[in-house]
């Protein structure tokens, strides 16, 4: 079928069983036929390299591979019919979706294989394989950058749409905070972390020191944005450990390096702490959507300088 494609083939493809592969291994196991996303704009073809146009797709276009590939192309299905693309325009991408039903465990081999983490309840994780091990009873799957198996028995099928992460259920407030605190543990070590229902309320006090957090839209504790928020909320605790008194003379400081002249000197200054920290300060979320933490803007050499000497307990040279 000629003409331009846009968006996905999902909801075709989806009334279509995929089928399943047999793989080699000790046990019986099968996979999907594999899923992805376009890079770029494709043309596929009846041929590898040359071959009849089918027509066209857009980035972020969604097909089905039939599990065939060579030459540096691999095979889709567009518009019910096999075709070749080059392997380098497209990206594989969860060929299935599962949402846990209690707390269970991932691990490295079906059934007997060692703890690689646990996941909450009510977490929605994606498997680009949809690999199936000892009679369906475990499932492949890829959570926070790991690849293992959990128990079916555990699992119940998600939509495709279905935004991977945690849910609303996966953590209590407390267990939330406790995920969070952890998470800032090596720089601000036994500070507590306060839940808020409000929207957007990030903050640090000083007496007593503590942090608040809202949970509003931010289910995963361990998402790269709440971990930017959190640490730079670290940086503001860091400030207040090394102005106990006086902190007025940081902020003027802070200031006065600030090269986007905007009076949010001390916020950037947080910003380049929990750079050094480790937080991503943009990036992209396990749901696909990117994401701004912080006050935006690139840390100057003297803003660098003067966070490591923050983190290091100590006043800023000039400050």
């Amino acid at each position: 079928m000629s003409g331009d494609a846009q968006g996905s083939e999902q909801d075709a493809v989806q009334s279509i069983e995929p089928g399943e592969v047999r793989l080699s291994g000790k046990n019986s196991v099968t996979a999907s036929k594999p899923r992805f996303v376009t890079t770029g704009s494709i043309t596929p073809r009846t041929g590898k390299s040359s071959g009849a146009k089918l027509g066209s797709a857009s980035k972020g276009y969604t097909v089905w591979g039939t599990g065939r590939s060579s030459s540096g192309h691999t095979q889709i299905k567009f518009f019910g019919k096999s075709a070749w693309v080059k392997s380098n325009q497209l990206k594989r991408v969860a060929a299935a979706n599962y949402t846990t039903t209690r707390g269970t465990k991932l691990r490295s081999q079906a059934a007997a294989g060692k703890t690689l983490a646990t996941l909450p309840s009510d977490y929605t994780v994606g498997t680009l394989t949809n690999a199936k091990a000892n009679k369906n009873k475990w499932v492949q799957v890829q959570y926070q950058g790991r690849t293992g198996w959990v128990a079916s028995k555990d699992l119940k099928g998600a939509s495709l749409r279905a935004a991977a992460g945690a849910g609303k259920k996966s953590y209590s407030d407390a267990a939330w905070a406790k995920k969070v605190q952890q998470n800032i543990a090596k720089y601000c070590p036994s500070i507590p972390v306060r839940v808020s229902k409000v929207k957007g309320e990030y903050y640090a006090e000083s007496i007593p020191r503590r942090i608040t957090l809202s949970r509003v839209g931010n289910n995963d504790p361990d998402a790269a944005n709440i971990k930017a928020v959190a640490l730079h909320e670290c940086a503001h605790i860091l400030q207040f450990k090394v102005y106990p008194s006086g902190f007025a003379k940081l902020t003027a400081y802070a200031n006065s390096i600030n090269p986007r002249r905007d009076g949010r000197g001390i916020e950037h200054l947080a910003d380049c702490m929990s750079e050094k920290m480790g937080a991503k300060r943009t990036g992209t979320l396990s749901n696909g959507n990117g994401y701004i933490a912080g006050y935006q803007g690139k840390c100057t050499s003297t803003q660098n300088q003067a966070a490591t000497a923050l983190l290091a307990g100590k006043r800023p040279a000039g400050a």
